[in-house]
């Protein structure tokens, strides 16, 4: 009788959190795409504990969890990528992550949504399987086909559609790696959507004041990943600090952030080749406080480069156009364009990720030939 009794406790609970859960993410639904999306499917809490193992720590994804705790599973015969909300993140949030993903489905450099569990409290999201990358000052990533150009002109490809394919603007605002992704072809997936906020049309900015709660409490939670090597970028727009305004250029300095933590991946066959000294010195002013925190990074990732012999990445006269520099040194040019997002005057200004995009197809064209 005492197995039957907790049973249906249990059964009731899970018919509430479905009816709470539906209620939110349809009231996300409306706000972020006017009630238009693809079909999202709702997995029972039965499938998702089988497909895991009950969540088990050898089906853990990655050791390291900000937003989610990550496992892979085995679902209808397909490898999947679950994502069980942290009670860090509250409801609406993770409704958040699943109204936005169920629009970006379709195109390829964003995580695949393939439906949702509402009896969790907080909900479960199921994704097609891919990798976290992971990041972290000289060590190998895991992930294979690492290659960091075109993984940055990817992510880039996926923040201008988020940009640019709506009625209105999508500003991820909380960029970093741990919402890129790898799948099984070397393909960068864009995802995490919790902090997704739109501008409203005919703006070109939006107040959230919550965003910056958020990063500290990120940064506070990364300090204790130190002894895994994480290297933890300040992914933090400077405006967005000082006025609480997201706007494209949110994106586009965490962005920048990221592609000095890519630079900071060492391989073995290494497309940018950078000195072990330098690349330790971008990994310290990562993982360890700046002399001034209240300078802007970019000025003491410029810092480091004249100090390394470099100093050329940093003329202003130099032609972001110029291919002959840009087949001569792809690494200067990623670097050049990396400084130029966080905010580096360094010849014509950028103001849209469709510029950057660009840019990065040029540096990879330049380094391997023609890309796709």
């Amino acid at each position: 009788m005492n197995w039957l009794r907790t049973n249906r406790t249990g059964g009731k609970a899970r018919q509430r959190n479905v009816k709470e859960n539906g209620e939110v993410i349809l009231k996300e639904l409306i706000e972020c795409c006017d009630g238009k999306c693809n079909p999202i499917k709702n997995f029972s809490s039965d499938q998702i504990i089988k497909a895991t193992d009950n969540f088990s720590q050898s089906n853990r994804a990655s050791r390291i969890d900000i937003y989610y705790r990550c496992y892979k599973g085995i679902l209808d015969d397909r490898p999947v990528l679950v994502k069980k909300g942290k009670y860090t993140l509250d409801t609406k949030e993770i409704c958040r992550d699943i109204a936005i993903s169920s629009m970006v489905s379709g195109h390829k450099n964003f995580l695949k949504l393939l439906g949702c569990c509402l009896e969790f409290t907080p909900p479960a999201l199921v994704f097609e399987y891919a990798e976290i990358i992971t990041l972290g000052p000289l060590i190998t990533s895991n992930p294979r086909n690492m290659r960091r150009i075109k993984i940055a002109r990817e992510v880039a490809n996926a923040l201008t559609y988020l940009h640019t394919a709506f009625s209105r603007a999508f500003i991820h605002s909380n960029l970093d790696h741990f919402t890129i992704f790898l799948d099984g072809n070397g393909i960068a997936k864009l995802g995490n959507f919790c902090n997704c906020v739109s501008i409203p049309e005919g703006e070109v900015f939006v107040h959230d004041d919550a965003l910056k709660k958020y990063h500290d409490f990120r940064t506070n939670t990364l300090k204790q990943t130190h002894g895994l090597g994480v290297c933890y970028v300040p992914v933090i727009d400077p405006e967005y600090k000082s006025t609480g305004k997201v706007t494209t250029t949110t994106d586009m300095h965490s962005f920048g952030a990221f592609m000095l933590a890519l630079v900071q991946v060492k391989e073995v066959d290494d497309e940018l080749s950078v000195s072990s000294d330098m690349l330790r010195a971008l990994a310290e002013l990562f993982i360890k406080p700046h002399d001034d925190a209240r300078l802007p990074l970019h000025h003491h990732v410029s810092k480091i480069l004249r100090k390394f012999g470099y100093a050329e990445v940093m003329g202003s006269d130099i032609s972001s156009r110029d291919m002959g520099n840009v087949a001569a040194s792809p690494v200067k040019e990623f670097f050049r364009l990396a400084l130029r997002c966080i905010g580096c005057n360094l010849g014509d200004p950028l103001t849209s990720m469709i510029q950057v995009a660009k840019e990065l197809r040029l540096i990879e064209k330049s380094a391997y030939g023609d890309v796709r």
